[in-house]
Formats: C-alpha cells, structure tokens, sequence
C-alpha cells in the first residue's frame, strides 16, 4: 500500500516529458510485488489520464504468471490485458492512442538478422514501460563490437529505448545490483520503496538467514599435479 501510493505521487509529480526514469521498487521475495505492480496499474490508470502499461519479463514462465494475476483484477484495471506473440504484436498493441495493459518478454526487443538497430514500434509519450526483475536483462547502452563480423551489438536497455524513445521506465526487484558496469538505479532512477529481507525478518515474513564459514578440502594426486598445472595453462593460453 505505502509503496504504490509513493509511486504514483512520483509519477504524477513528473512530466512524461522530463523524467523517463521513473523509480525503482526493491521488495523481498515472497512480499508481493506482483499485487503491487497490479495495485499500481489500477491506480495509475486514471492518475494519468489512462496510459498504455507495457509489463516487461525475461521469462515465458514469469509473463504468463504476471498476466494470470493481471486477468484476474481486469475490474480494477477497468480493461483486459493482452499479451504479445511477437514484434509484429507487439507493434499491433501499441498502435493506439492510450490505455491498455500490455504484456511482453524483454527477447522480442533484440534486432533480427542484418539489424544494427531496432525499429521504433510507438513514439508516444503516454507509455509506462514496468520491469519485473528490474535486476535481470535491463543493461547495454554501450556498444560491443562483434570480432568476426564487425557489427555492433548493444544490450536489451538500448534497444528498448529505440523502439519507445519517449517511453518511461519503473522497475520492480528483489536483489537490485549497484556495481560499475551493472546498476539497477541508475537504469530506473533512485529507490521509491525498500522492503529489504532484513525488515522482512523483522516483521516474520521470512525466517533469518545464517551462514557459516567452511573451508572444503581437496586432497590431490602428487602425481597429477603436473599434468593439471599444463592442461589449466592450455586452457587459458588465449585468456588475458
């Protein structure tokens, strides 16, 4: 409740225009994100005039769960959710002026054969694109370049952005990462709500997590040591 309430007094407080990054919500496992993100759409749908939400996974499994429970709160969103089969769907359901709730797996926006570039599919401002493992799939602005064929390829966030240049992004995770080359934040913008794992202990939701310390030993061959200390060096002859 706390949570969806913050987001959306965020998303009314910002322009589409202005800021496209617009939060991200770090819940537990087991704290209902999935409700969350249903309870968010419900209310956002008339907070903001009726935009298009674009719900957005990494997994065949995870988007049918996600569009299972959006279905069974079609009242609340005032509207049936659909799901995309492909690009060409995906283009189909956002060919509209606003509204609707849209599922999709984040594989469609990765360019075909001989694409450099991905297509843009709408160019409207009224679109919320919500990731679920906010953590998993959503890097790549830099370009990688391909040795063998000389082609650049970029990672899924990249690619997203071309298809919705005006798009604006909320991502929802379990486990957000922060290192250098992989931050969560600083793909979706600062943490709206934080219901770590130590509050969910707190509050009984999940039991505490011990770890204990424990050195494995090997016992190796003094015979073998030789013949693993070559193989290991044939193995990373080309390695930095």
């Amino acid at each position: 409740y706390l949570a969806v309430k913050d987001i959306v007094n965020r998303a009314t407080a910002l322009t589409l225009a202005s800021e496209k990054r617009r939060g991200l919500i770090w819940h537990t496992q087991g704290s209902g994100k999935s409700l969350s993100m249903v309870f968010y759409t419900g209310k956002i749908v008339l907070a903001m005039d009726n935009p298009t939400v674009l719900v957005l996974t990494d997994r065949n499994d995870l988007d049918d769960q996600l569009a299972s429970t959006f279905s069974l709160c079609k009242d609340l969103l005032r509207q049936n959710p659909g799901q995309a089969e492909s690009r060409e769907d995906l283009q189909r359901l956002l060919a509209r002026a606003s509204g609707g709730v849209i599922f999709t797996t984040i594989q469609k926006f990765s360019p075909e054969r001989g694409e450099e570039s991905f297509p843009m599919l709408t160019d409207r401002r009224n679109v919320i694109v919500m990731a679920d493992e906010a953590h998993r799939s959503q890097y790549g602005f830099d370009a990688k370049l391909d040795a063998k064929t000389g082609a650049r390829r970029y990672g899924y966030a990249h690619y997203i952005r071309q298809a919705m240049p005006n798009a604006s992004f909320i991502g929802f995770t379990g486990t957000p990462i922060e290192a250098a080359d992989i931050n969560t934040p600083a793909i979706f913008g600062e943490y709206i709500d934080i219901y770590d794992i130590s509050r969910a202990v707190e509050d009984g939701a999940t039991v505490p997590i011990f770890y204990e310390s424990r050195l494995a030993r090997i016992e190796l061959n003094d015979d073998e040591k030789p013949l693993i200390d070559s193989e290991i060096e044939a193995l990373v002859e080309d390695q930095s």
